[in-house]
């Protein structure tokens, strides 16, 4: 078993390989996805407006949205003239929002969510939760993010089952000003996420097929 292969595969950024033509020889399963919203002519020319002048390889940092996913940089990389790779990587890292201080308020993030739950689902709903417990209440626009979340639930009033897990996002900060803050991650999966369109500007939000994250700053 190739395990660099396999990282390539499981990897959450897009990879894709192309002919010298533009044609796609292979692809990781993001590059699949993003493969199915833009036109592989699109990315081979993306790929080759940013590869390097020689064989070799080039990073390039831009800000980049395709569908619902950003991305800060890009690799492209040659060895020969009949393939040529690209990879574009995800902007989960370091991101930032600027929330008013005045509006933040210290809550328990597992009180409200069980509150839009329960206002907007009924029992035909089977809701799955894992929840880390040792989080404790931190700050955040409570009206704002109930508003948020009873977006979220109305939306999904109709879907069978939703799963929704709730931890500290290892590796991720949120930068407010000068100062980062861990994540605390919030994932809500189920097939009805497919066709949700819920938006708020003060929160990051991240479609990907069936599964939705919310990221919050971890405020003591």
């Amino acid at each position: 078993m190739d395990i660099y292969k396999d990282f390539i595969d499981n990897s959450i950024n897009p990879f894709i390989l192309f002919d010298s033509s533009g044609e796609v020889l292979e692809y990781n399963k993001e590059g699949e996805y993003i493969l199915s919203i833009v036109h592989k002519d699109e990315l081979f020319n993306l790929a080759i407006s940013h590869a390097s002048m020689s064989f070799g390889f080039k990073h390039s940092f831009i800000d980049l949205d395709i569908g619902h996913a950003s991305f800060c940089a890009i690799t492209v990389g040659y060895q020969d003239s009949e393939r040529l790779g690209l990879m574009l990587h995800k902007n989960v890292c370091s991101k930032r929002i600027e929330p008013s201080q005045e509006e933040l308020q210290s809550a328990n993030i597992f009180t409200l969510i069980d509150i839009a739950i329960n206002t907007n689902l009924t029992e035909n709903t089977k809701v799955l939760a894992e929840f880390d417990t040792s989080i404790p209440e931190f700050k955040l626009n409570i009206k704002r993010f109930l508003q948020l979340l009873n977006k979220i639930f109305k939306a999904l009033a109709d879907a069978k089952e939703i799963f929704v897990r709730v931890t500290v996002a290892t590796g991720r900060s949120i930068k407010i000003g000068s100062k980062k803050y861990q994540v605390i991650l919030i994932e809500i999966r189920s097939p009805a996420v497919h066709d949700l369109t819920v938006k708020d500007d003060a929160f990051i939000l991240t479609y990907d097929k069936e599964r939705l994250t919310i990221e919050l700053p971890f405020i003591l």
